[in-house]
């Protein structure tokens, strides 16, 4: 029998190993744009409408849309080239344009106007009752940028509190359990916070254009991956048009993943403002655009709190081509 099996080898092996080097090799030669475009984004009421399109099924090509637990470890992805294209602060696409990372904006997914705050339990009454108590905070340059604004407003300064760095997928429970006196958060634990009884001390309505959430790719990756990129924000944009035509249907799904109840996620909404297609259209075109007058303005704030050692805004640029591709 083992004689057979191997006289049976001998005789088919060759026509059966040049079929799977064949198939290997045209594996490897697949065109990039048939490959995934993998997009990385943490938890967040801003980056729903980009799981709703996949949800729905309405990307043409093979688009992936993953969470990862915090914000560092989206940043960590897009550095190490896991994936291509990541949703994240404009400060820390300006961080990591400082650093020589080469990025595009692709478009802004929202503007903080209150998700963004700074909560403790009752008993702490003002920013001023923060010294000396334990802060807890994720380790990132927005996060250090919200908390100096706030504890401004009371004359204080990071030095003057204990900085717990802790990733945002621990903040309801650090507080919730006592292991910080104060968190520095954002949607959807804002309202998962607000429920459990903590209050607001400060919110990102009282510093606008300080925080703004933009989607970006990897510049050496545009050419090859146009189309999947074209794609990416057109179904973005379905997405969103998803929202406005069957309101309860798509907060019924999101509410599900960012684990609120639809009135809870309504509620969270009022703190964003999520831009139209020609709101990121304008927002994006113009010499200089008003893109890249707020990254100028920002990037200054970075480098007056010390977040950043060169004062010289960083090489970043924003392509309005994909959002225009989007008008019928």
């Amino acid at each position: 029998m083992i004689r057979n099996r191997r006289l049976a080898m001998k005789k088919g092996g060759i026509p059966i190993l040049t079929i799977l080097f064949l198939c290997l090799f045209l594996a490897a030669c697949q065109e990039p744009s048939q490959r995934p475009l993998k997009v990385a984004t943490s938890l967040w009421p801003g980056y729903e409408p980009l799981y709703l399109a996949r949800y729905l099924d309405v990307f043409h090509t093979d688009i992936e849309v993953v969470q990862l637990g915090s914000a560092s470890d989206v940043l960590r992805a897009f550095r190490n080239g896991s994936v291509e294209v990541a949703a994240m602060t404009l400060d820390e696409a300006l961080m990591l344009a400082a650093n020589g990372e080469p990025l595009t904006v692709l478009m802004a997914l929202d503007f903080s106007n209150g998700a963004d705050v700074v909560m403790v339990w009752p008993d702490i009454k003002s920013l001023a009752d923060l010294k000396s108590r334990r802060v807890g905070i994720e380790s990132t340059v927005l996060g250090a940028m919200f908390l100096t604004a706030a504890l401004e407003e009371a004359g204080l300064t990071l030095n003057d509190v204990q900085l717990v760095n802790l990733p945002q997928d621990q903040h309801y429970d650090a507080l919730l359990q006592h292991q910080v006196d104060a968190i520095v958060t954002s949607e959807p634990v804002r309202t998962r916070l607000r429920n459990a009884g903590a209050a607001i001390l400060f919110d990102s309505s009282a510093v606008p254009e300080l925080i703004v959430d933009v989607l970006v790719v990897h510049r050496n990756a545009i050419e090859e991956r146009d189309v999947q990129l074209q794609d990416l924000v057109r179904g973005y944009y379905e997405a969103r048009s998803y929202m406005v035509t069957h309101p309860a249907e798509a907060h019924a799904y999101i509410a599900r993943r960012q684990q609120l109840t639809p009135l809870e996620l309504q509620q969270a909404y009022t703190g964003l403002r999520l831009p139209s297609l020609n709101d990121n259209i304008r927002w994006i075109s113009g010499s200089p655009s008003p893109f890249q007058a707020q990254a100028q303005h920002l990037y200054q704030q970075m480098s007056e709190r010390k977040l950043v050692q060169n004062g010289a805004v960083p090489d970043i640029q924003a392509l309005p081509r994909w959002l225009e591709g989007v008008r019928p």
